[in-house]
């Protein structure tokens, strides 16, 4: 039995063949050294044998064509010579001839598969072609021909027009390859890194890079000036205080920050998102201000209670905007004395600190792009954006939806109060197209 089982010969492997080869050593004692099946050596000396080669003496000037005995084809030297070219002494023909068709000697047919012993290629040679086994050639082609069995589309012309008729309305609606491969993935034959490949290469005809969301790109880190502190006092609510606490709290803290309109209207977005589940809901603001601020908390403290509010809004994340500074009024319960609330505030310039949340600010501006006027949106539309951004499949969530995740843990009428629906993951719509504000 072979040593390595399903191994591949090695350089020193097809080196140690040759020498053995040109020793005169039969190819079963080559297996046993090698540990393999002596089919293997056979097989390996048949595929990767070669005419020529630098390592072995040979006779060049041979006609070794299969019809040289009655081939009668003149002047392919194209001179004007008379002289039948099977008889020329200063050109051969079978390096110019388009007919020409090389003898197999017989003995290549069998063991040692190769003429690197033979005694009859020295002196004038024989009359067939010669076929070689030399390490170094054999290895360099059999390196060569592994790449090239990995090149080209391992997939037929109906499985990618299949594929195309199941990718292409959802990239049309703004949805991401991973975002699809999370919803899709088993009905899709390849991975959506081979797909950024394919469509690089032009493998298919209706989808280009074009047709791809646009790749997040990295701004220069801005960093914050020395000596810069906050004008509120924020002691016992920094970022430092917060990763004090249990890890269980910190992975229950909501994420809060405002998304603001073009210039032209004084409206935003606050959002609020569980770091538990991904899942981001959003409230319009008349006004970027800690007044409305504050009034959206207690909207939603008014919707599902003050006991539940303090359990899912217990703490809360935010980075230092004036709007989110005045933590007293923040933090005051509608009903009691006892806070709703403990806010902490992430360092200035450090918005990885509340990562998730800017993230999924990524996916809110698909929708609603950089640059836009937020006068034509109202609560209606924000919760028909609310509801395809959470419905939307995240490979980091194992290709479920924060939706998914949520729909079975925060009160339900959290849900009714923002009107957040589930949308199905073929429906989901992620460009500008969903609103056209």
């Amino acid at each position: 039995m072979p040593k390595r089982k399903n191994a591949q010969f090695t350089t020193s492997d097809r080196n140690l063949i040759e020498q053995s080869l040109n020793d005169g050593i039969p190819i079963p004692e080559i297996a046993r050294k090698l540990g393999v099946n002596p089919t293997s050596v056979s097989r390996e000396i048949k595929r990767n044998r070669v005419s020529e080669s630098g390592s072995f003496l040979s006779v060049n000037t041979r006609n070794v064509c299969v019809k040289r005995h009655c081939c009668k084809r003149t002047n392919l030297c194209e001179n004007g010579c008379l002289v039948m070219c099977r008889n020329c002494k200063k050109f051969i023909c079978n390096e110019v001839c388009p007919d020409y068709e090389p003898e197999v000697c017989p003995r290549l047919a069998r063991r040692p598969y190769c003429c690197n012993a033979c005694h009859k290629r020295y002196g004038s040679g024989c009359g067939y072609e010669y076929g070689f086994y030399d390490g170094r050639m054999a290895n360099e082609n059999a390196m060569k021909r592994k790449v090239e069995a990995r090149r080209g589309i391992d997939r037929t012309e109906e499985q990618l027009l299949e594929m195309a008729r199941s990718i292409k309305p959802l990239l049309s609606k703004g949805q991401s390859p991973q975002a699809i491969w999370s919803a899709l993935g088993d009905e899709l034959p390849i991975s959506y890194r081979t797909f950024y490949r394919y469509v690089e290469q032009g493998v298919f005809e209706d989808i280009l890079n074009i047709d791809l969301p646009k790749k997040v790109k990295f701004k220069v880190r801005k960093y914050a000036k020395k000596g810069s502190e906050p004008k509120v006092d924020l002691e016992g609510r920094t970022y430092e205080d917060f990763c004090t606490l249990p890890f269980e709290m910190q992975m229950n803290a909501v994420e809060m920050d405002c998304v603001v309109s073009a210039r032209g209207s004084n409206k935003a977005i606050l959002t609020l998102l569980f770091r538990r589940f991904s899942f981001q809901i959003m409230v319009l603001l008349p006004e970027k201000s800690q007044e409305h601020v504050t009034k959206a908390l207690d909207m939603i403290e008014e919707a599902i209670g003050t006991r539940r509010f303090r359990k899912w809004f217990r703490v809360i994340l935010t980075d230092r905007g004036s709007e989110f500074l005045g933590y007293d009024s923040l933090e005051k319960s509608l009903r009691g004395r006892k806070p709703r609330c403990r806010i902490y505030y992430c360092e200035p310039m450090k918005s990885g600190q509340k990562g998730r949340c800017e993230k999924n600010h990524v996916e809110l501006r698909k929708i609603i792009p950089k640059g836009t006027c937020f006068d034509k949106l109202d609560a209606y539309k924000l919760a028909i954006v609310c509801s395809h951004v959470n419905s939307y499949s995240r490979p980091s969530l194992g290709g479920a939806s924060p939706f998914q995740l949520a729909k079975h843990s925060l009160p339900k009428e959290l849900f009714d109060v923002l009107g957040i629906e589930e949308v199905d993951s073929k429906d989901v719509m992620m460009s500008p197209k969903l609103l056209r504000l």
